[in-house]
Formats: structure tokens, C-alpha cells, sequence
């Protein structure tokens, strides 16, 4: 990309982002490619899903953002954990809440059903890791909702706010958590056109999930010529035709939705080399 267009780019998201109360930077970030790629927990089929190595690797591909799920343990430290309780993806078992985060440190990462050498990393180990490297989706999973606020001081104390976006299920929970820092930027899921409108009226954040069952092709195209990054996910059934059929899966997708600018993938390295190979 020239000199001059990246300057276009990011000037263009500063005057976006006036209208939107959401981190210049990230925005500026996001106007650098067409397509980003979100590795799901990290590349979890490889290593263990919400891992250090899962998230190491998704910053070795080059995608530009992580999504990774947080628990808090019974002694109030958050963790990446996306499930209730360890039997899964632990060598453990119980509840996350039930346990302390020392009882948690005693247990050992499973991939594929086996155990491995990674412990459950820290919220705060992995916003290190991450810093300057990659974006952090946060898929907040803590049924308590006031870790929220512990889980925003920990993303100031690291100064990572221009690197974070923090999801939220439900977007009538923009404003309350805006007014926890407004710094961070809020990326809310739309189950319809109608959840769209008011999200983006309430003018905080621009950056929206959505699904295939959004129709409104001609408006959802205008609305990413303005600014809005629009995300979508290819994990379940697109990823695993694209792991059978190849790239001609991810290639009808991209034409599908041309709205998208960001993909959530349980298969990073399938999208990356297929991107690559469009250049």
C-alpha cells in the first residue's frame, strides 16, 4: 500500500471516529487491510484452545486479531477459559468459580482430548504477550458481571486500550459499559437490521457482528463504504468445507459477503494462505 493512501486511510478513520466514541488507533489498524482474520481461541487446532502457544501461533500467521474467552477464578483472578468448568480443556475438574487460581495452576492445558505442558494463562500474561502485536478480541464469559470492571483496569493498567475489543451479547449494554472506559472499543453482536440501526445510532462503536441470515445486501455494502467494520464468522460449516474443498469455498464466501471486513476462523492459516495467494 502507498505512502499516500495509508495517509488517506487513517485520516479518513480519524474524521470517522468523531462520530463514533471508539480508539482512533484501532480504527486507523483496521483501515490498513480489506480483509482481517480472526483466529478463534487462538489457532486451537493445534495447540490447546485459549493457550499461550494458540495465541503465539495466531501472531506467527500474521492475522490481526486473537479472540480469546475469560473466567474468573474463586479467588478473583481472570483467566482464559471459555467453558463453565475445566473437565473439558483441562486435566481437571469442578467449576471455575469453585476453584482457586492456584488450584487452576496445578492443572495442565488438553489438546484433542490429551493432556499437554501449557498451563491456563492470566488475563494479564496474555495482554502482555499481546501488546503491539496482535488485537485482542474479548469474549467475556464470567457469568459475574463486575469482573467486567476488573477486566477494563487490566486493559488500562497495560495501557492496551487502542488494542482490545471487548464483545458484548447483548447491546442494550453499550452505554453502561462505555462509562467504564471509554477508551475501550465496544464490538456488540446484531441479530437483526434493527439491533444494527441502534447500535451504530447510539454512535460508540462502528464495529458490528452479524451472521449470514442479514439479507439488506445494498445497505450493508454502503454502510462498509462509511466506516463500518462489519464481522462475520466461517467457523462451522465454511471452515470445514474450506478444510475438505480448498480455497474456492473461502472464495464464494468473500464473494457472498463483500460487507465483511473481519472473519472469525477456527482455521487461520487456511485463510492466510489463501489471501496470500490472491495477492
Amino acid at each position: 500500500m502507498g505512502h499516500a493512501i495509508r495517509i488517506f486511510l487513517i485520516a479518513s478513520c480519524l474524521l470517522f471516529s468523531t462520530v463514533y466514541a471508539q480508539s482512533v488507533r484501532l480504527l486507523a489498524e483496521l483501515a490498513k487491510k480489506d480483509i482481517h482474520i480472526a483466529a478463534h481461541r487462538g489457532v486451537h487446532t493445534q495447540y490447546p484452545e485459549n493457550s499461550i502457544p494458540a495465541i503465539l501461533e495466531a501472531i506467527s500467521l500474521g492475522v490481526s486479531i486473537v479472540e480469546i474467552d475469560i473466567r474468573s477464578t474463586k479467588d478473583g483472578v481472570l483467566i482464559l477459559m471459555h467453558d463453565g468448568t475445566v473437565d473439558r480443556t483441562t486435566t481437571g475438574k469442578g467449576k471455575v468459580s469453585n476453584l482457586s487460581y492456584a488450584e487452576i495452576q496445578d492443572l495442565y492445558l488438553r489438546t484433542a482430548g490429551a493432556a499437554s505442558n501449557d498451563r491456563v494463562p492470566t488475563l494479564e500474561e496474555v495482554l502482555r504477550l499481546c501488546k503491539g502485536k496482535i488485537i485482542l478480541d474479548i469474549d467475556f464469559k464470567e457469568e459475574d458481571e463486575r469482573y467486567v470492571a476488573k477486566t477494563f483496569e487490566l486493559i488500562a493498567a497495560e495501557n492496551m486500550e487502542d488494542e482490545v475489543l471487548f464483545f458484548l451479547y447483548d447491546h442494550r449494554a453499550i452505554e453502561k459499559l462505555y462509562k467504564l472506559n471509554p477508551g475501550i472499543t465496544l464490538f456488540p453482536r446484531a441479530r437483526s437490521m434493527k439491533d444494527l440501526h441502534e447500535i451504530l445510532k447510539s454512535n460508540r462503536t462502528s464495529v458490528v457482528h452479524i451472521d449470514e441470515s442479514f439479507d439488506n445486501y445494498s445497505e450493508l455494502v454502503k454502510l462498509k463504504d462509511q466506516g463500518v467494520t462489519l464481522w462475520m464468522n466461517s467457523l462451522g460449516d465454511i471452515d470445514k468445507q474450506a478444510l475438505r474443498q480448498g480455497n474456492s469455498v473461502y472464495e464464494l464466501f468473500l464473494k457472498k459477503y463483500p460487507y465483511i471486513k473481519i472473519i472469525q476462523t477456527d482455521y487461520p492459516a487456511l485463510w492466510t494462505k489463501m489471501l496470500g495467494s490472491e495477492k
